[in-house]
């Protein structure tokens, strides 16, 4: 084991006592850091891969073993139990990442306080498309919560200074000191491997300067020891020559070099990042060697460590398959028993009478019959009982491995006895949620320095489109043009403040829908924001971020169709006096939103102005009475129900107004006769009124049934949910009586036998 006091340094102090700018002298010292960092981890490692093999498919027994020991006909089956416990504990935190709508929420220091509210939420929803829409994202993230899961301890990693596309990968790739925390800020010196292509190598240095961070010597070193394994690559000319002009196949014929990552804390406190081969080339020289590039480790990759562990170090982290591997050995050996005793308890049983008995046929079948020869007899073997010899085994390990899952999933939660009431599934999803707390905030802390660095990477002003995963962060600026964000707004964001979002329902989608269901309870105290953040929530769950745009767009803008725009043409007719009937091929509702804007109008500035009450009512009255009819079909419709009785709300205020002006109208009208000795009436026709307030009560009387149908539902629900309960108790009760009555027959039996 190498500790971080026994790294040589590159020269020693001065007498002054100045600290040298690099901790590692040369190659070959890192290279000899590496292989104690390995050869420490090697009992880490057998472990690992015997886990992985279990994941795999092997089965609990060695088929040499059994074959040594003439017992090849024993049922040997790996069920699969590890790799279904990996898929249930994997599920809740790739939900974490992917439910939400936005994976991150940022926040610029561009523009006015009171402005940026709508460019951060535009930055936000920008910036989490780019992240999701590269094509390694799913994968290297359900890579990292494998190994996280798996092993306990997960990295993400940048590939260099510059890609914001991170990787996936684990213990086994990278090495640490075994005596440091689960920390960065802990970390001294780290090692990691990677395969190179000698065409990525070549790349690296093919237009190489002075200012260039790769060693040119040292890289053709790695190149042609790489390429000395094939005769047609002897020489480094040669090999060149294929590189420029045929590259796929010098590619595919020499091996990959495998490179070591040294990240090292110099004593400025920086972090340098240094690159090597794994095996002596025969130079000295780094490969790579950037000096101070980081500030912090979390620039460079991330620890995602699974709690604790035994004492806090990384390697004394266990991960989920450290925790099942030995129930579920056992759980597939008794698997196995139980179809090995199945089988023989479904086979015929025959004892020879003597030794020639062996020579002929125990059976002879003649038609439908079959003959069993005199010198053998049918064998009476009394078979043990599985249920009770081998079941309760395979029970015992079910129960002892889903005890050691239990912060990994939520399924506990609904084990048992599944007749339980809504408060009873409710009651268990939080206790469950809150048994995983911990886990959450292991994997939210180090999600949120992945995705601030992968921010901060895409909001360098000085990122190239040629740049490794630059032509995403060109479309980024250019979608973000196109709504109106400026371009200086990405490069201001304040990485202090960007934060990851965190998923509703902790990973569970039970969980989730239980949540949203409770917030939908409160819906009628919200504001108009509240509500439509709502329904967008409860979209994005049932169809997926990608799809709620399809039913409620981010500008909260009401789209219209070809109906609204017959409606508004309506408005402009009636309001001339001009009959339109209501049609059955009508849009009610689109209709009686654009219907209902000018009475509305029209409402306010009588209010605002009584004289001209009278005026308005008779302009308005044929629009109200076509839009009542509107309103009138929609009372029918339950999806729309809600709208609807909103609508028929106004329409009474404004039916009412109306009604005051047509009586003050028809007053103003009979006035005016008398005064100028005129004979008739002026005024609104005696039949339009009564067809007007014939309309009005109408809509008041629906407004009424209305408001008594929802009460009556609303005591019906109440009266149905405590039949519902009483009944679920009686059920449950019922049923744990027939358990222990059940439980207690056993038990008797036992007793006696």
């Amino acid at each position: 084991m190498i500790g971080f006091e026994d790294i040589p340094l590159l020269e020693t102090l001065t007498p002054e006592g100045k600290a040298p700018k690099s901790r590692l002298k040369d190659a070959s010292v890192g290279r000899s850091i590496f292989v104690g960092m390995r050869d420490d981890d090697l009992v880490n490692s057998a472990n690992r891969a015997e886990h992985q093999s279990q994941l795999d498919g092997a089965p609990p027994y060695i088929e040499a073993e059994l074959r040594e020991a003439n017992m090849t006909g024993m049922t040997n089956l790996n069920f699969g139990g590890s790799e279904e416990q990996m898929e249930k504990a994997a599920a809740p935190y790739y939900r974490l990442v992917m439910s939400p709508e936005n994976l991150v929420d940022v926040k610029t220091l561009y523009g006015a306080q009171d402005e940026r509210a709508d460019i951060n939420a535009i930055l936000s929803e920008e910036i989490s498309k780019t992240i999701r829409s590269s094509e390694m994202f799913t994968f290297q993230t359900l890579l990292a919560i494998q190994k996280f899961i798996k092993d306990g301890v997960g990295v993400m990693f940048f590939p260099d200074e510059v890609d914001w596309r991170y990787r996936g990968a684990g213990l086994g790739q990278f090495y640490f000191d075994r005596q440091t925390v689960a920390s960065e800020s802990e970390q001294e010196i780290v090692c990691a491997t990677e395969e190179y292509r000698i065409t990525r190598l070549y790349k690296a240095i093919e237009n190489h300067d002075e200012e260039s961070e790769w060693d040119k010597d040292a890289v053709i070193a790695a190149i042609l020891k790489a390429a000395n394994s094939d005769a047609d690559f002897d020489n480094w000319e040669k090999l060149q020559d294929e590189l420029k002009n045929n590259d796929i196949y010098a590619s595919r014929m020499c091996p990959p070099v495998t490179i070591v990552h040294i990240w090292v804390r110099e004593f400025d406190g920086k972090w340098s990042h240094y690159m090597i081969t794994e095996v002596d080339t025969g130079n000295n020289g780094f490969l790579y060697e950037s000096r101070g590039k980081y500030e912090e480790l979390c620039e460079a990759l991330v620890l995602y460590p699974y709690g604790l562990g035994t004492n806090a170090k990384i390697h004394g982290i266990r991960g989920l398959m450290y925790k099942i591997y030995p129930h579920e050995q056992q759980r597939n050996r008794s698997l196995g028993r139980l179809i090995d005793q199945g089988i023989l308890a479904s086979s015929l049983m025959l004892q020879a009478e003597d030794e020639s008995a062996l020579q002929t046929t125990g059976l002879q079948y003649l038609g439908n019959t079959a003959v069993l020869g005199p010198d053998w007899k049918v064998a009476t073997v009394t078979m043990p009982d599985l249920q009770r010899s081998v079941m309760p085994s395979i029970e015992i390990m079910d129960r002892l491995r889903n005890d050691r899952t239990a912060g990994y999933n939520s399924d506990a939660a609904l084990d048992g006895d599944q007749r339980k009431t809504k408060f009873e599934v409710a009651a268990g999803l939080e206790k469950s949620a809150g048994l995983s707390d911990s886990a959450l905030d292991f994997f939210y802390s180090p999600f949120g320095r992945t995705m601030t660095q992968s921010v901060r990477r895409i909001s360098n002003p000085d990122y190239l489109a040629q740049d490794p995963g630059g032509r995403e962060v060109e479309y980024l600026k250019a979608r973000l043009e196109e709504r109106g964000v400026p371009v200086e707004a990405l490069y201001m964001i304040d990485h202090r403040a960007t934060s990851v979002v965190r998923a509703i329902g902790a990973g569970s989608a039970a969980a989730k829908t239980l949540s949203l269901s409770r917030i939908n309870e409160l819906r009628s105290r919200m504001d108009d924001v509240g509500q439509a953040n709502l329904d967008r929530d409860l979209s994005v769950d049932a169809v997926g971020a990608a799809g709620t745009d399809r039913y409620f767009p981010r500008d909260r803008k009401v789209r219209t169709t070809l109906h609204t725009n017959v409606a508004i043409g309506e408005n402009n007719d009636l309001l001339e006096g001009h009959e339109i009937p209501v049609l059955p091929s009508d849009r009610h509702l689109a209709h009686a939103r654009e219907h209902i804007k000018p009475l509305m109008a029209g409402f306010e500035e009588a209010d605002q102005n009584p004289d001209i009450l009278g005026q308005m009512a008779v302009q308005l009255r044929l629009l109200f009475i076509h839009c009542a009819e509107h309103v009138d079909v929609l009372s029918g419709d339950p999806s729309v129900e809600a709208e609807a009785a909103m609508l028929r709300e106004q329409m009474q205020h404004i039916g009412e107004v109306i009604s005051n002006g047509m009586k003050q109208a028809e007053k103003q009208a009979q006035e005016a006769a008398q005064e100028e000795g005129e004979e008739g009436q002026q005024g609104p026709d005696p039949d339009q009124v009564r067809e007007f307030e014939r309309h009005r009560q109408k809509m008041e009387q629906s407004q009424e049934l209305f408001t008594l149908k929802m009460e009556q539902a609303v005591q019906k629900a109440d009266v149905d949910n405590s039949i519902k309960d009483a009944m679920a108790a009686s059920e449950i009760a019922r049923t744990r009586k027939k358990q222990q009555a059940q439980q207690t027959t056993t038990k008797k039996n036992n007793d006696k036998d």
